[in-house]
């Protein structure tokens, strides 16, 4: 609150001014008046504050990506709202958020390093040098081979000129290595 305390309003009155959420109310007392006022402030920012460990985050409500990264302020209605942070790299946090009337609530997160659970795939052919893609994505290696995968399912497609394309699913568990041998056949002209 700010008081206006000039010679001509002193023996007229004061007027006092109120900031706070982007209004301001102005009240003037007349001299020899009393008045008790009372006021109600709310806060500029309503809704979430969140901060990330590391920062850069891209944060989730209720399934719905959120414009910035960590550190930032979402303006949220009062509710309940399903919450996920996920930085490349790193362990998704999820959890629930309750924003509360006029009120801004803060979150700090930590997220862990992921932890790639690693396997390997031996892929053989006959004959040899056939190109390997790995989910539909060149490994830049050719046959034979061992190459690293994330334990999981994958397809393996295998190409070399004159054969015909070749499609393996594979699945393996962590630190498993699951040997692939495949015989290409000719391409009928």
């Amino acid at each position: 609150m700010t008081m206006n305390n000039s010679p001509a309003l002193s023996r007229y009155g004061k007027t006092a001014a109120l900031f706070g959420a982007g209004s301001l109310a102005a009240i003037l007392i007349a001299a020899g008046q009393i008045l008790d006022q009372r006021v109600e402030l709310e806060a500029n920012a309503k809704g979430l504050f969140i901060t990330s460990h590391p920062s850069g985050a891209d944060v989730f409500i209720d399934g719905a990506k959120q414009s910035g990264e960590t550190p930032v302020t979402l303006p949220l209605a009062p509710g309940q709202y399903n919450l996920v942070v996920k930085k490349a790299g790193f362990d998704a946090y999820s959890g629930q958020v309750q924003i509360k009337n006029n009120s801004l609530a803060t979150l700090d997160v930590h997220l862990t390093q992921s932890v790639m659970h690693v396997a390997w795939a031996d892929i053989r052919t006959a004959p040899r040098g056939a190109e390997i893609l790995l989910d539909g994505s060149p490994t830049g290696r050719v046959t034979p081979a061992r190459i690293q995968v994330a334990a999981g399912t994958h397809t393996v497609t295998l190409r070399l000129d004159g054969f015909t394309q070749e499609n393996r699913t594979v699945s393996v568990d962590e630190g498993q290595t699951v040997p692939l041998n495949v015989a290409l056949r000719w391409r009928q002209q």
